[in-house]
């Protein structure tokens, strides 16, 4: 997502941070069996309730974790990843996620919430420098396509509101299509105006060799002179 989208969130989380819980009814839900049904999952509308709950819990934070594995193509991640890429897209002092005292209250206890409530899923991921395992988080794969529908949406100004009239899916597949990848890591590229990929520092602009004019890398011909652009 691009600078703008956490610019505007980062007061509901710097300096002072303000989503506090979670709600002890989210537990409480958890643990009925009136709740539950003969596959062991949450009835509706009780599982659409407590989404509402769980993301209200804490809506910064969950939206930001959902972005950041967006734009990871929902690869897994384990938390002080997550929390290191939250520090680094809010522009955050260091450890403000990701130590011990603030990573489990701000990070930990979300994602496993998260986790039960069928959200995220807990997938092992080996650090290769390491050689230890991590358990690492990533979007449930059945889901993913909508979450990942939902936050280009939002980024696009759309309203997440369950009060707000939906958008035509025509729409929302045009604004899609003109979201950009990066050519190398293939990573989404949210601000029109970003000159390098952030995750692996990517050049997505080339210069015109005729008239020296900055063109995306998505063009084949210069918009400015109308040349063939060379890759």
């Amino acid at each position: 997502m691009s600078d703008p989208f956490y610019q505007l969130l980062k007061p509901f989380i710097w300096p002072r941070y303000y989503e506090e819980g979670p709600p002890r009814y989210i537990d409480m839900a958890f643990l009925s069996k009136d709740f539950i049904d003969a596959n062991g999952k949450i009835k509706e509308p009780v599982k659409s309730i407590l989404d509402l709950i769980v993301l209200g819990y804490r809506p910064v934070t969950s939206l930001s974790i959902f972005a950041v594995l967006v734009e990871n193509q929902n690869k897994p991640m384990y938390g002080s990843q997550i929390g290191a890429q939250l520090e680094k897209h809010f522009q955050l002092p260091k450890g403000w996620f990701t130590k011990t005292r603030y990573y489990d209250t701000r990070i930990g206890k979300l994602l496993k919430i998260l986790q039960r409530q069928n959200i995220l899923e807990e997938v092992r991921v080996k650090d290769w420098k390491t050689n230890k395992e991590y358990i690492g988080y990533r979007i449930i794969e059945h889901i993913y396509p909508t979450v990942k529908e939902r936050m280009l949406s939002l980024h696009c100004g759309e309203s997440l509101s369950i009060l707000t009239p939906s958008t035509p899916s025509k729409v929302l597949r045009e604004k899609a299509e003109t979201t950009k990848h990066c050519p190398k890591c293939n990573a989404f590229i949210m601000s029109p105006s970003a000159k390098y990929c952030e995750l692996c520092g990517t050049p997505l602009r080339i210069s015109c060799p005729r008239c020296g004019k900055e063109i995306s890398l998505e063009y084949s011909f210069c918009l400015n002179c109308g040349s063939k652009l060379e890759r």
